[in-house]
C-alpha cells in the first residue's frame, strides 16, 4: 500500500504531529510506502518514510494552509498513492484523522457573529466542510465520540463515514522510576513537603492556562506558598507571566518549553489540571493516570470519561465555574482519596486498549485501500429544467449509469421541475447578476467542488463549461456533423454518434392516432419558449384568415413572458393559448397534433424525435439538427434554411387545410420511431463513459463529444 500524511506542522511535542508518527511507523513496520508533506517539520525525520516539505508563503496562517493543501493536491497528481491521510482538514483527502474539534461549531457557540464574516473563519469552514460535507467521501478516524456527534450534528455527515479509534498511549508513560522523578524536583527545586502541580500540552489558551493560574491564586494562602506550578508546552507565553504576576502567583510558576521527559514530569509531579475551554481527547488526562498522577480536568475534554469511570482523580462539571474549580483544585492536593486515584490509574493502564490506536489505524487504512471502489460520474448542468434539449437525456444517461454499478451525481447551479429520487443532486447556487458571470462564477464553485469530490470521469451537459472529459449533445456539434463541417468544437473532441431516442421504443402503432380534423393543436416544448420560435408561430397565425385561426390552438411546456402573447391576443388567440411550466414535454406530447419547432438558433432539439414516437407531425426548419430525421420519415414539413416567415405561413396553411396530410405524417412518424436502431442514447451514453473510465484520455481533460 502507497499511503501519503499531510500535515500543517511537525513538530516533536503537537499531540497530532506524534500521532502522525505513531500510524507512519505502524505502516512502515507492515511494509507499506509511506510518504509525508508536511509545511514545516521540526525534529528529526521519521526513518523509512519519504519527507517532503512544501514551503509556502502568505502573511496570514490560513493562506498559508491554503496554498500548502493545493500544493499537495498537485503532488498527489504527480505521484498518485493508495491513499491520501490528511492529519489536518483539507480538500482532496481519502482519510482524515479527526484530532481536531469542529470549528464551525466552536465559531457559532464561542465567538461573535461578526467572526463569520471574516476570511480566517471562510477558509477554516470550507476546509472543514471538504472533509465532513454530507455528500464527501471522505473517511473519518474518529478519536472521540463526543467530537463526532458534534459533526454529524453539524454538517450532516453520515455515521457511516466515522471509523472510531482507541486511545494511542505511548507505554514509556509510566517507565519512570523514583530516582528519574526525584531528579526532576531537584532540578525544579521543589522540595520534599511541597507540592508540584503540572500543566502540560501546547495550546495554552485552548487548554485553560489561564483557568488553572486563576485557582492557584484563589489556594488558602499556606496551600498556595507550598505549590509550585509547572506548565510545559511549546506555546507564547508572555502573556500568562504577566496573569501570573498579576495574580501574584509569579514566584510560584515556572514555563518550561516542549520537553522530551514528560514521563519523569509525571511521575514528579502530585497532580496533573486541565481545565480545558475546549479539548478533542486530552492524551495527557490518560498518560497522568498510567503514571499513578491524579488530574483534575474539565467535562468537555474527550477523555475525561475515563477518569470519572474508573475513579482516577476529579472531573469538573460543565459550564465551568471557577469558584467550582478552585474548591476542586484544593481538594486535588489535600484529599486523602490521591493514593486510590493513583492505584486506580495504574490499573487502568494495564488495559492493553489503551495503546491499540496505531495497529487500529492501519488496519483500518489497509481496508479503504483494498476495498472496491465504486467509481464516481459527475453530470454538470449550469441550469437544470427538464424541457431543455440539452438536459432532456440527462436524468435516463444517470440511470443507465448507475445500472452499470458506477455512482452518478448531477452538480447543478439551479434546478427547474424535478430530479429522480434516487438521483444525488449536488445544488452550487451563485448570486444574481449576467449570464456570464453566474456561469463563471459556477464553474469556479463547480472546481472546487470536483476538486474535494474527485470524480472519475466528469461529464458537461452544457456548452460553455469548461474542463470536461465528455460533453453531451449540443447544437453546435450537431449541427456540423450534419452539414459535415469541421469547427473548433468537433476539431477538438472526437464526435460519437448515437441515436435520437432515449426511452425504449414504443411497440407499433402504441402510441399514434389519427389528427383531429376540426381543432388543430400546435404543441411547443422549450425552457424559453422565446428561442424556440414562438413568435414565429404567432406571427404566421396572423396570415392566417380569422376563420382558420379559430381552428388553431397552441399548447406549450415552458416559460413565456407574458409580454410575448401580444401577438397572439392581437389576433384574437389569447384564450387559446395555454402555456403550463408545470406540465411534463411528453403530456404535451400527447395532447397535439403538430409539434412546432423554429428555434432562432441552429440547434440540436432533443423532442423533435419524441413528438414522432408519440405520432405527431412535425414543423420545422433545416437548421434544427434532427429535421433531417422529419425527412426521413415524411413526417411533416421542414422549411428551408435561413427561415422566412412567408414560407412559414405557407406550411401552416397547407397543414391546416389537409388533414389527410396530418393523418399521413402522424402515421408516417410512428411507424419510423418505432424502429429499434432509433433507440439506445442513454445507454449509448453510459456505454462511452465507461469506456472512457477504463482508457481514460489523459493528455487532455476535454476528450469526446457525444452527438444524437
Amino acid at each position: 500500500m502507497r499511503v501519503a500524511f499531510a500535515i500543517f506542522k511537525c513538530f516533536p511535542h503537537g499531540g497530532v504531529a506524534r500521532d502522525l508518527r505513531k500510524i507512519a511507523s505502524e505502516c512502515l513496520a507492515r511494509g507499506h510506502a509511506v510518504r509525508i508533506y508536511a509545511m514545516t517539520w521540526q525534529g528529526e525525520f521519521l526513518p523509512g518514510a519519504d519527507v517532503v516539505t512544501l514551503p509556502t508563503r502568505g502573511v496570514r496562517g490560513h493562506v498559508r494552509q491554503r496554498r500548502f493543501a493545493a500544493a499537495v493536491a498537485r503532488q498527489l497528481r504527480t505521484h498518485p498513492v493508495d491513499l491520501a491521510v490528511g492529519m489536518n482538514k483539507m480538500p482532496g483527502i481519502d482519510v482524515y484523522y479527526a484530532g481536531d474539534s469542529c470549528f464551525v461549531a466552536k465559531a457559532r457557540t464561542q465567538r461573535p457573529w461578526v467572526y463569520r464574516l471574516t476570511a480566517r473563519y471562510r477558509h477554516f469552514a470550507a476546509f472543514e466542510r471538504a472533509v465532513f460535507a454530507a455528500d464527501g467521501h471522505a473517511r473519518i478516524l474518529a478519536i472521540s465520540p463526543r467530537e463526532t456527534a458534534i459533526y454529524m450534528s453539524t454538517h450532516g455527515t453520515p455515521a457511516r463515514r466515522f471509523h472510531p479509534l482507541p486511545p494511542g498511549l505511548e507505554r514509556d508513560r509510566a517507565a519512570a522510576d523514583d530516582h528519574a522523578a526525584g531528579a526532576v524536583r531537584r532540578e525544579l527545586g521543589v522540595g520534599a513537603r511541597e507540592r508540584l502541580l503540572l500543566f502540560v500540552g501546547s495550546g495554552f489558551v485552548k487548554k485553560g492556562l489561564d483557568r488553572a493560574l486563576r485557582g492557584l491564586a484563589a489556594l488558602p494562602d499556606g496551600l498556595r506558598a507550598r505549590t509550585r506550578f509547572l506548565v510545559a508546552g511549546a506555546d507564547r507565553a508572555n502573556r500568562f507571566r504577566r496573569l501570573a504576576r498579576q495574580l501574584g502567583v509569579a514566584r510560584q510558576v515556572r514555563f518550561l518549553d516542549g520537553r522530551d521527559d514528560v514521563p519523569a514530569l509525571l511521575r514528579a509531579a502530585d497532580g496533573l489540571v486541565l481545565p480545558a475551554y475546549d479539548e478533542n481527547t486530552g492524551t495527557v488526562i490518560l498518560e497522568s493516570a498510567v503514571a499513578g498522577l491524579p488530574a483534575l480536568v474539565t467535562s468537555n475534554c474527550g477523555y475525561a470519561s475515563y477518569v470519572a469511570e474508573h475513579d482516577t482523580g476529579i472531573v469538573t462539571p460543565a459550564p465551568f465555574d471557577q469558584s467550582r474549580f478552585n474548591a476542586d483544585l484544593e481538594c486535588l492536593l489535600t484529599s486523602p482519596q490521591r493514593s486510590a486515584w493513583a492505584e486506580h490509574g495504574r490499573a487502568l493502564g494495564r488495559d492493553e486498549r489503551l495503546y491499540a490506536m496505531p495497529a487500529t489505524a492501519v488496519d483500518l487504512l489497509e481496508s479503504f485501500a483494498g476495498a472496491p471502489k465504486r467509481r464516481l460520474v459527475a453530470l454538470c448542468a449550469f441550469d437544470y429544467a427538464p424541457t431543455a434539449p440539452r438536459y432532456r437525456a440527462l436524468p435516463a444517461i444517470a440511470a443507465a449509469c448507475q445500472q452499470r454499478g458506477l455512482d452518478v451525481r448531477v452538480y447543478a447551479c439551479q434546478v427547474a421541475g424535478t430530479l429522480p429520487a434516487d438521483l444525488p443532486l449536488v445544488r452550487l447556487p451563485v448570486a444574481l447578476g449576467a449570464a456570464a458571470n453566474r456561469l463563471a462564477r459556477y464553474q469556479r464553485r463547480l472546481a472546487a467542488c470536483l476538486g474535494r469530490h474527485r470524480p472519475q470521469c466528469v461529464v458537461g451537459f452544457h456548452e460553455a463549461l469548461d474542463h470536461m472529459d465528455i460533453r453531451c449533445p449540443d447544437a453546435l456539434h450537431a449541427l456540423c456533423r450534419q452539414r459535415g463541417e469541421a469547427s473548433h468544437a468537433t476539431a477538438q473532441w472526437s464526435v460519437v454518434s448515437l441515436p435520437p431516442g432515449v426511452a425504449p421504443a414504443p411497440p407499433p402503432g402504441a402510441r399514434a392516432r389519427p389528427a383531429a380534423s376540426d381543432t388543430v393543436v400546435f404543441a411547443l416544448v422549450g425552457e424559453d419558449l422565446v428561442a424556440h420560435g414562438v413568435d414565429r408561430l404567432f406571427a404566421a397565425f396572423g396570415k392566417l384568415p380569422a376563420r382558420v385561426r379559430r381552428r388553431c390552438r397552441v399548447v406549450a411546456s415552458g416559460n413565456l413572458a407574458a409580454k410575448h402573447l401580444a401577438a397572439a391576443c392581437a389576433f384574437g388567440m389569447n384564450d387559446r393559448v395555454a402555456i403550463r411550466s408545470d406540465v411534463a414535454p411528453r403530456d404535451i406530447l400527447d395532447s397535439a397534433d403538430v409539434f412546432v419547432e423554429l428555434a432562432f438558433k441552429p440547434s440540436a432539439n432533443g423532442w423533435i424525435f419524441d413528438a414522432m414516437a408519440a405520432g405527431v407531425a412535425v414543423l420545422t426548419h433545416a437548421d434544427i439538427a434532427e429535421a433531417e430525421l422529419v425527412r426521413q420519415a415524411d413526417a411533416g414539413l421542414v422549411l428551408d434554411a435561413p427561415f422566412r416567415q412567408a414560407e412559414c405561413a405557407w406550411a401552416l396553411a397547407r397543414i391546416m387545410d389537409a388533414p389527410d396530410c396530418r393523418r399521413a405524417w402522424s402515421a408516417n412518424a410512428a411507424r419510423f420511431a418505432t424502429r429499434p436502431e432509433h433507440y439506445g442514447h442513454a445507454a449509448g451514453v453510459a456505454a462511452r463513459i465507461a469506456a472512457w473510465l477504463e482508457h481514460p484520455q489523459r493528455s487532455g481533460r476535454a476528450d469526446a463529444s457525444l452527438s444524437a
